[in-house]
């Protein structure tokens, strides 16, 4: 469940929302309807943490992941589909490189007993962990079959994400929020 409590939104000295109050449960389809401008942007945008409210709060459970789409891509048209579609696993990739440098650290280390030794222990422990829930080993794989569920054949992966239309660059950027689950 996620809920909407006393949410206000300014800007300079127009006020967009006022003490907006809402809940959407699980299961919930909901749309947002509105002119340009009425807000509908902003509100997902502050659901998804991507924007901060002037006054009120946004409470998510934490097992629960909230994606945006947004109306204007951002994509490197340098990079390959396959490429683009990566991207979605840079924290994993952020996480095995802080473990290999913790790593060649331990290697080195000879204060066995100390303190410090124990806590650098447990923070390899608890990254490798992390690694191994996050299925850092499976990204590929899993990047393949989300392109290939969204339409995407696999001589498509390596082509540049420049050779495609608007909305199969859309689908790539699915593809991201989807695998950062």
């Amino acid at each position: 469940m996620i809920s909407i409590n006393n949410l206000t939104v300014e800007f300079s000295a127009k006020t967009l929302f006022d003490n907006i109050n809402y809940v959407i449960n699980p299961k919930d389809k909901i749309a947002l309807v509105g002119k340009n401008g009425a807000g509908k942007s902003t509100m997902l945008k502050i659901i998804a943490g991507l924007q901060n409210p002037t006054s009120g709060s946004v409470a998510i459970p934490a097992e629960v992941t909230v994606g945006y789409l947004p109306q204007q891509m951002i994509l490197q048209d340098d990079v390959t589909v396959m490429e683009e579609a990566s991207k979605a696993f840079e924290h994993v990739h952020q996480q095995q490189h802080e473990l290999d440098k913790l790593n060649a650290e331990l290697a080195e280390r000879t204060d066995y007993d100390s303190e410090s030794y124990a806590k650098l222990i447990d923070h390899i422990s608890t990254l490798t962990e992390q690694l191994a829930y996050s299925n850092a080993d499976n990204c590929i794989a899993e990047a393949e079959k989300t392109l290939m569920g969204l339409g995407f054949d696999r001589s498509d992966f390596q082509r540049p994400t420049s050779e495609f239309s608007g909305g199969w660059r859309m689908r790539i950027e699915l593809a991201k929020i989807l695998l950062r689950r």
